[in-house]
């Protein structure tokens, strides 16, 4: 989403506002602070994942007024730098749109609860079940943790983003449907592709860096 203030209003602006720090607040709390000193690379992860973010996010295709099909690419940040920094990092690069001008100050926590909120936890709770109850797999690691989580958070974006356009009376369910919603279903497939391409490259070339791989449970020995 890319909404400009004038589609909102003051509720709509607040509700959204405050949703946006209760969960960067509780992402705070669980954000594991101590490992940037004690592994100064991480910060140095979460600074690039904001700029990639950023650049990823400014290619996109205007469907319809406020909203837009890019690639999301948080799958990938989710699984390199953790969620609660994953969703930091999603807010600044939202920030980062809107000082641009880019994006719309006032939507702006309706657009982390449409488009950041819903990949980061899919990827998260498709993780760890995906490490409960599988066995440990280079390939099931790619295929189920970083691939099928990217298809299924863009289908739960699109799905929540529909779902605030029409409780916010911005759009009808038929003009989501003609407009937007068979593009996001379109990106499923080549959102998997790229964060695939992004976590391989990763976990076989720097895999320390990468904070869901675990190098002795991946490769043994």
């Amino acid at each position: 989403m890319n909404l400009p203030d004038s589609l909102l209003s003051n509720t709509a602006t607040l509700i959204g506002w405050l949703s946006l720090l209760v969960t960067l607040g509780f992402a705070a709390q669980r954000a594991p602070w101590r490992a940037l000193i004690r592994v100064p690379v991480r910060l140095n992860l979460i600074l690039a994942s904001i700029l990639g973010l950023t650049l990823l996010w400014l290619l996109r295709a205007d469907t319809l007024p406020g909203l837009s099909v890019h690639f999301l690419g948080l799958t990938a940040v989710t699984l390199l730098i953790g969620w609660p920094f994953a969703l930091i990092a999603g807010t600044a690069a939202l920030i980062m749109l809107a000082l641009l001008g880019h994006q719309g100050w006032a939507g702006l926590g309706i657009d982390f609860l449409g488009t950041i909120a819903p990949p980061v936890l899919i990827t998260t709770l498709v993780a760890r079940g995906a490490q409960r109850h599988l066995p440990p797999n280079l390939f099931i690691y790619l295929f189920v943790d970083v691939f099928l989580s990217a298809c299924l958070g863009v289908l739960a974006a699109a799905l929540v983003t529909a779902l605030l356009m029409t409780a916010l009376g911005l759009y009808t369910w038929s003009t989501l449907w003609e407009s937007y919603l068979p593009l996001s279903l379109l990106q499923t497939i080549p959102e998997g592709i790229v964060n695939g391409m992004i976590m391989t490259a990763l976990a076989l070339l720097a895999p320390t860096w990468v904070i869901s791989f675990d190098e002795s449970r991946y490769f043994p020995g």
